[in-house]
């Protein structure tokens, strides 16, 4: 096991983190066995860790990046690249909103653990995933906001409501991922606006972060455990803080959106549809 203290601080003080050279595994050939190697000792076991520990009422901030850094970790063991970058614009920036595309599970599990290097952390997530075995118990235990999905005006009312309320109460950020469901591509016209809506109502600004987690893809029969791309590096790169006001509300949506797009092409392995 690495030492997550020592990581988390590093992180804290840089912002920043590239796979050393010294721990990057020999690349493993894309296929069944590498897939689902991953999937049980990645993934099931970050889940099956969180979920026992959760359980003993022991998954505290520190075990929850024990876990969620175990999936970098287990990344790079197979020889792919985890490359992070601009998480030093969270120091300025205090309680916010943080707004993010969403590819994978990966990022559920593993950017949260980056942001508490920073801050505090709610997440806003569906309810259904409340509901699934090992995953529910754990994110059970931590700040969450649950959208049922069928009623967008309640799921706007929990979003303002709840996230101010974890804001201005326990001084922690909101992540949210605007685009709902869990795509291999980025659509720009689909990142709705919740996130900009509750950075106005808070009064804090918004932080865009985009996320390349198709090293992990979306399964056939369960979403959840996808086969495994070794060649794509895992990246996320945080934007700058953006404050909102009911002024520039559409301009500070196009900032995020276009901050996430940008980055995405730059990278050249995920598909942006603008």
């Amino acid at each position: 096991m690495r030492d997550i203290t020592e990581f988390i601080e590093q992180f804290r003080e840089t912002g920043s983190y590239r796979t050393p050279a010294e721990r990057l595994g020999k690349p493993r050939k894309n296929g069944l066995w590498t897939s689902l190697a991953y999937n049980f000792r990645g993934l099931g076991g970050s889940m099956l860790r969180a979920t026992w520990l959760s359980h003993q009422g022991k998954f505290d901030n520190q075990r929850w990046a024990e876990c969620g850094l175990h999936l970098l970790w287990e990344t790079e063991r197979l020889g792919t690249e985890v490359i992070i970058e601009g998480f030093e614009n969270l120091k300025q920036a205090g309680p916010c909103v943080v707004v993010s595309n969403h590819m994978s599970l990966y990022e559920t599990f593993a950017f949260p653990p980056l942001m508490r290097a920073f801050t505090d952390v709610a997440i806003v997530l569906k309810e259904s995933l409340l509901r699934v075995p090992l995953l529910g118990q754990t994110f059970s235990t931590l700040k969450t906001i649950a959208l049922g999905r069928s009623d967008p005006r309640a799921d706007l009312k929990a979003v303002l409501e709840q996230g101010e309320r974890y804001i201005r109460e326990d001084k922690a950020s909101v992540l949210l991922y605007p685009q709902g469901t869990r795509q291999p591509y980025f659509d720009c016209r689909k990142f709705n606006t919740l996130g900009v809506k509750l950075a106005q109502n808070a009064g804090v600004p918004i932080v865009p972060v985009a996320g390349q987690t198709s090293f992990l893809g979306v399964g056939k029969y369960t979403k959840d455990f996808g086969p495994v791309d070794t060649s794509i590096p895992v990246r996320f790169a945080c934007g700058p803080a953006i404050y909102v006001t009911r002024a520039n509300a559409k301009e500070a949506q196009a900032q995020c959106v276009d901050f996430i797009a940008s980055k995405l092409e730059e990278w050249g392995k995920v598909e942006v549809r603008r």
